[in-house]
């Protein structure tokens, strides 16, 4: 009775810190939810589908694919590489909490704590309780997680939760060979890969830690696994159809458009946005600083601010590195638990320096949960080889203290860092409402043009149209005319041209500084060349007093 009376209370302790970062997270996460403004990404690849869908208005889907059902279409993919799974995911949110931003933001929040959850079980499954909660607190805390869980769609931050979910399901069939964790794990990369392409990342750092880690059976007759004896022809057959359902949506899409084969032929080599798949070493250099960054959380500057924690890219390191003698002489047979999530960290790191977009840090938001999960990793191996050994000469009690303490120190030194960097991403969102494309100033320029009964103004840019069209339910639509070339051509004239004999109409503009597509020098040529002239009908600011938006009209010059 009296030895399971402090194991009751070491377990009611755990379930207490793991709720209290929950709450920490959701509490952080929940806050100025509405802020920064609402991102075209947000609003194009989950927000305006979900609201047509919800409200029974027209959907507009990717390259006019989709499945039609009873005269409505339901869109397959949101990119060439993203599917819609966050669109049918926010279907229950809008109709508990109709269609605004709070309702488009709560749902990947909801799924990150689930994450954290999830990478509590995992941790524990693969390590133990006190690497779980390790994970769980500093993931519940870490800048990027709750910055990126904020604007979820953004990110697609889905992806991490299938993520952490299939490797959970794949540990749990590899120790159990109960076939139904075999299922839902190949369901799950298919969906993984359906949310979006990147997951292939997920499916090959496994694969290729799963080498690494059995390489001491090629001894053994190179034999690396005993597959035959785990996996019959009929569960794999079995496994291999759940894989496919869970990529079917992207199956169908291609099918109807080949898009996704056009995107990845199309930027083999050199991508649409200027990443060349072919500079390797240097690619491989800009990911190991954006890595960095993401560990310190200073790429998050469109708050408000540059804030970070330095301190957390060095106990990673650091970590990482006293773990190695620790495994050379006191720990052999762990060495495959400690490089674990180090081997899965670098194989995703090294496939991410090809891409078919841009080297964004936006990418890295599927390794995250693995980022802490490193750091506890090292420290449970630490303090229990390197430390405990010694303090146990003094008694079971200071054997047992000392190595809790070591671990609540540095937990707490990286956690209120990571904390203060949270807040102060609070304290200037509060006052910036977000910069460039991710300004509050959407909001007003959205009011503004509901209020003034513009049903169809055209967008110069990219960025505005989706954002305006959700913030308005479908009331204000923007044609967007400014077309996705990166100097303004031929056909992009002929559009306007159209347009520029309808004294009506109202021509939406970035400010300068905030263009993606120039074309501001074109339109005023054309205007001059008309006999017409051009008026500002109205700038929209952001709370710093910066121009974010023109509005201008087009009417007949004097004579």
């Amino acid at each position: 009775m009296t030895e399971r009376f402090p194991t009751r209370i070491e377990t009611c302790c755990r379930a207490m810190l793991v709720v209290l970062g929950l709450i920490v997270f959701l509490a952080l996460c929940l806050y100025q939810i509405k802020l920064p403004g609402l991102h075209y990404d947000e609003a194009r690849e989950a927000g305006v589908p979900a609201m047509q869908l919800f409200t029974g208005q027209p959907v507009e889907t990717f390259r006019g694919s989709g499945i039609r059902i009873t005269g409505k279409a339901f869109p397959l993919m949101v990119t060439d590489y993203i599917g819609a799974l966050n669109v049918y995911l926010l279907l229950p949110f809008f109709a508990l909490l109709g269609s605004n931003v709070f309702a488009l933001r709560l749902m990947p929040i909801v799924f990150a704590a689930l994450t954290i959850i999830l990478t509590y079980l995992l941790a524990q499954q693969l390590f133990n309780r006190r690497v779980a909660v390790i994970t769980c607190l500093l993931l519940a805390v870490n800048p990027s997680f709750i910055f990126w869980s904020r604007q979820g769609v953004f990110v697609t931050s889905i992806t991490a939760t299938i993520a952490v979910a299939s490797l959970l399901c794949w540990l749990r069939w590899y120790r159990e060979r109960r076939a139904r964790y075999l299922y839902l794990g190949a369901y799950l990369f298919g969906l993984g890969l359906y949310a979006k392409l990147l997951f292939l990342w997920v499916i090959a750092a496994l694969g290729a830690t799963f080498f690494v880690l059995k390489m001491s059976s090629l001894r053994k007759g190179f034999r690396l696994w005993p597959i035959p004896g785990r996996l019959g022809y009929r569960q794999l057959v079995t496994a291999s159809l759940c894989f496919l359902s869970g990529i079917l949506p992207l199956i169908i899409y291609n099918v109807q458009t080949q898009g996704t084969f056009l995107t990845l032929t199309g930027n083999l080599t050199s991508t649409y946005y200027g990443a060349s798949n072919l500079a390797f070493t240097e690619n491989l250099a800009t990911r190991l600083e954006q890595l960095k960054v993401v560990l310190n959380g200073g790429h998050l500057w469109y708050l408000g601010g540059v804030f970070t924690n330095d301190l957390y890219p060095l106990f990673f390191v650091g970590a990482g590195l006293a773990c190695i003698p620790v495994v050379l002489w006191k720990a052999r047979r762990e060495w495959r638990r400690a490089a674990f999530p180090f081997l899965m960290l670098a194989f995703m790191v090294l496939a991410s320096c090809f891409t078919v977009s841009a080297l964004w840090f936006t990418h890295y938001a599927i390794l995250v949960p693995f980022l802490p999960l490193a750091i506890a990793v090292s420290l449970d191996l630490l303090v229990r080889r390197a430390i405990s050994p010694g303090a146990g000469q003094k008694g079971n009690l200071i054997r047992r203290l000392i190595p809790g303490l070591v671990v609540f120190l540095i937990i707490a030194v990286l956690a209120v860092s990571d904390l203060q960097v949270d807040l102060s991403y609070h304290r200037a969102l509060a006052r910036s409402g977000g910069y460039a494309a991710h300004s509050d100033a959407s909001y007003e320029l959205a009011r503004y043009l509901q209020s003034q009964g513009v049903a169809s103004p055209l967008a110069m840019d990219w960025g505005i149209d989706a954002p305006v069209q959700f913030l308005t339910l479908g009331a204000v639509n923007p044609i967007e005319i400014f077309g996705y070339e990166w100097e303004s051509d031929k056909a992009f004239e002929e559009r306007l041209v159209g347009f520029l004999s309808d004294p009506d109409n109202l021509y939406i503009f970035h400010s300068p500084d905030e263009t993606v597509f120039h074309r501001r020098q074109t339109f005023d040529r054309l205007v001059l060349e008309m006999g017409k002239v051009s008026r500002v009908e109205e700038v929209i600011l952001d709370r710093s007093g910066k121009s974010i938006f023109a509005l201008v009209k087009v009417s007949e010059g004097e004579t």
